[in-house]
């Protein structure tokens, strides 16, 4: 089977970008393709990500198809987070019907929607929403205290994960949440949302977009000279209704996990992978998943944040981008989880460069508390 390669990206993070979708999009496609040396006449394929509902209008992409570049050309959409746009371009490619694909994703979760609240309506709409007491922050709050309580974890941890990430994405120039000089005390000194969760244990919402163009291997070579492979994949979905899920852990990043770690022939993840970028919208999810993925040892999560385990210096970096909780554009999230593991492994990745950089897991989530997981391992 021939390999897909990571060519090139551009993205862009902020809380109000000040401009609107299409120049968004014109522009970091234009500016792709020129890095690239390429026409999106060269391109095979175009996938755009986006959610209807986010953006107020029906079929979506197809107002994105002209400032893409995909007019006259094959294109299909994906209405998940961009982790799974990619993984369906890395099919396309591997079914030897095109020899690249352009991935966009976009969300304007800053300025266009009500911050979270539209996950409401992902709800049963005959129950949950007439009731009104389950939202996202809300359920958030359930699978913070259920994994808290089940490992015997005080609510510190989720200052310890929150600092770790917060001082990421301060040196991060991709982040929108670059805050100066965080500690613990500030981030305990933030405002309850949902107890316990506070205000600097919960994603900001964002605006932004990622573009990302995979090719085969002869195209990924013709086109860089540091591309990056996709060498394993998974992805798994869980149970709609949370009250059918154990919250203290989960199931589907597991088996998400697994599947990747198969495919890509990885039987210890935390001596083969080097480091990862984790979807995780909130301080708890970071321990959470990366338990569930196999990268932290089950109930000594506490110890390794304290000890300095998951630091950019640390034995086994967790996202030293700074994560979600420098910025959260909906759709585009998990794709920008893959952009910054690209940095890292080019050794481009300025102050938050770990010192070892070979292979990587790129984590993506979507639904009420993580309920569809994505996971892509990266490597040089």
């Amino acid at each position: 089977m021939d390999k897909v390669g990571i060519a090139g990206f551009r993205m862009v993070s902020a809380f109000d970008l000040e401009t609107t979708r299409e120049r968004l999009t014109f522009d970091l496609t234009r500016g792709l393709l020129d890095d690239l040396g390429i026409e999106r006449e060269d391109v095979g394929t175009f996938i755009i990500c986006t959610n209807d509902f986010l953006d107020g209008r029906t079929i979506s992409n197809v107002f994105l198809d002209g400032p893409v570049g995909a007019y006259m050309r094959d294109e299909s959409k994906v209405e998940m987070d961009g982790l799974n746009a990619l993984a369906y371009a890395a099919m396309r490619i591997l079914s030897g019907q095109y020899d690249s694909a352009l991935v966009f994703t976009l969300g304007l979760t800053g300025t266009q929607v009500s911050p979270y609240l539209h996950i409401d309506y992902t709800m049963d709409a005959s129950y949950d929403r007439q009731l009104k007491l389950l939202n996202e922050l809300s359920a958030a709050a359930l699978e913070a205290r259920s994994y808290l309580d089940k490992n015997g974890y005080s609510d510190e941890l989720l200052d310890d994960v929150a600092v770790k990430d917060l001082a990421n994405a301060a040196l991060n120039p991709n982040q929108a949440r670059r805050m100066d000089g965080i500690s613990g005390d500030k981030v305990a000194s933030s405002e309850y949302f949902y107890e316990p969760l506070r205000e600097l244990h919960c994603y900001p919402p964002t605006d932004g977009a990622c573009v990302m163009l995979l090719a085969s291997e002869k195209r990924a070579k013709e086109l860089s000279d540091k591309p990056v492979w996709v060498l394993g994949l998974g992805r798994s979905t869980d149970n709609y209704y949370i009250g059918d899920r154990d919250l203290s852990s989960s199931i589907s990043a597991s088996e998400a996990a697994n599947r990747a770690y198969e495919m890509a022939g990885i039987k210890d993840p935390l001596k083969e992978l080097d480091f990862a970028e984790i979807s995780s919208l909130f301080a708890h999810q970071e321990p959470l998943l990366a338990e569930a993925m196999g990268l932290m040892e089950k109930g000594k999560a506490a110890e390794a944040y304290k000890s300095g385990d998951n630091a950019i210096d640390g034995k086994f970096p967790i996202n030293p981008s700074g994560g979600p909780l420098g910025g959260h554009p909906i759709s585009s999230t998990g794709l920008m989880r893959a952009a910054e593991a690209v940095l890292q492994l080019r050794g481009e990745a300025g102050e938050c460069q770990v010192k070892k950089a070979g292979v990587a897991l790129a984590h993506g989530q979507d639904g009420m508390c993580a309920q569809q997981n994505v996971v892509a391992i990266l490597g040089t």
